[in-house]
């Protein structure tokens, strides 16, 4: 373009820059915000997951504890069973 004095005026590719330097910014914010969202929306899906896990697992934790009670029933029955040997020898 050029101006009333016939010089060319050259904010025309200043004000274009400027424009790009805008979408190109918006565009950023824009990318940026949608990888925000998709971390908040994994992060409560896994929060979700989280809970059943940790479900499943104080429901094992009830399953398997009469597990640990095997020790105390074999020495139990290893009483018992020497009680037996001791009577059947002494009969």
């Amino acid at each position: 373009m050029v101006d009333s004095f016939g010089r060319r005026n050259t904010d025309d590719g200043a004000a274009r820059r400027w424009r790009l330097g805008w979408a190109l910014g918006g565009a950023a914010v824009a990318a940026a915000a949608g990888l925000l969202v998709t971390i908040i929306a994994l992060a409560r899906r896994v929060t979700g997951q989280a809970a059943d896990i940790e479900s499943a697992i104080e429901g094992a934790r009830e399953n398997t504890a009469p597990l640990f009670e095997i020790p105390a029933m074999n020495l139990t029955l290893d009483r018992v069973a020497a009680g037996v040997r001791g009577a059947r020898q002494r009969s």
